[in-house]
């Protein structure tokens, strides 16, 4: 019989997808993922393989934590300008964590891995297409409610809010001001009148 585990580890693992966030890849070193998880190298490890293992895990936990939570407001009843502005207003709370204005785990992997590495970059866009699919729901919704206009084109709407999203999260961690992330955004918006 084995050892039982000396940790849990979605903990672990979210610890490890804080760590990634906030650093990147090449940045966050093992000894890194050991402080800020409280697991030591073995017990990450036997778990994850290795750094690139635990990586892929935490993109897999970003997916299911935090852009459930975006999808989540997508899926509140209620007039849909208020409820895109609620869900960005949310995914602005979720970039800024107790790391700073980190952004967006898969915009920062897009531009970090993806150009190299091709699992990353599955993840990325299988990511995109989550949250796309979010948007045009919500986008048909309204539309078969009249409350947007027959002849949008929802498919290429949905692109732009989630490019909007993205770039969000790059504008946040380049340091760009709450009222221009709030402009970013109320512009965007606009394109739904």
């Amino acid at each position: 019989m084995g050892r039982p585990k000396e940790f849990e580890p979605e903990e672990a693992l979210d610890k490890a997808m804080r760590q990634f966030w906030a650093k990147g890849y090449h940045d966050t070193s093992i000894r890194d993922l050991v402080e800020r998880t409280g697991v030591n190298y073995y017990g990450l490890y036997s778990e994850f393989e290795n750094k690139r293992g635990l990586f892929l895990a935490a993109l897999d936990r970003y997916r299911d934590t935090i852009a459930a939570e975006l999808i989540g407001e997508l899926k509140r009843p209620g007039p849909l300008t208020e409820g895109l502005r609620r869900a960005f207003d949310r995914l602005l709370e979720l970039m800024k964590t107790s790391d700073g204005r980190v952004g967006c785990l898969m915009c920062n992997t897009a531009v970090e891995l993806a150009p190299y590495d091709a699992e990353a970059a599955a993840k990325v866009r299988a990511h995109m297409k989550l949250v796309r699919d979010a948007f045009r729901s919500r986008l048909s919704e309204a539309q078969t409610d009249g409350e947007l206009d027959k002849e949008k084109d929802i498919d290429a709407l949905a692109e732009f809010l989630t490019t909007t999203a993205y770039s969000t999260g790059f504008l946040l961690r380049s340091g760009c001001s709450d009222a221009y992330l709030r402009r970013h955004i109320r512009t965007a918006l606009s394109a739904l009148g």
